[in-house]
């Protein structure tokens, strides 16, 4: 597997202001990515090594229907602070596999 091949696939919206842009969130040996499925979504595609996450988890919905919900969604906080937010199904297993990826 070379390092852009993906190891774990989830359907997945990116939260997006008032929006979750659907697509398929990823992890590769070096990276979290985010691809969007619709092309027209310019500025939804996310990429993200490791050594630049500082903290991955989950924060509560904003209850906004076109966003996502209520439902729980999964935060990745990055180095400088920013946080990502990705409404995944599979919350628990995504939380957990990039956790595990990040702290190799």
């Amino acid at each position: 597997m070379n390092d852009e091949q993906p190891s774990a696939r989830w359907k997945a919206a990116r939260s997006m202001d008032r929006i979750a842009v659907p697509g398929e969130l990823q992890v590769t040996k070096t990276h979290v990515v985010f691809e969007p499925k619709a092309r027209r979504a310019q500025g939804a595609r996310f990429s993200v090594a490791f050594t630049f996450v500082a903290g991955v988890g989950t924060v509560p919905g904003t209850g906004k229907l076109l966003s996502g919900g209520r439902r729980e969604r999964l935060c990745l906080t990055l180095g400088d602070g920013s946080e990502w937010l990705f409404v995944v199904p599979e919350l628990d297993a995504a939380v957990e596999r990039i956790r595990s990826s990040v702290h190799r």
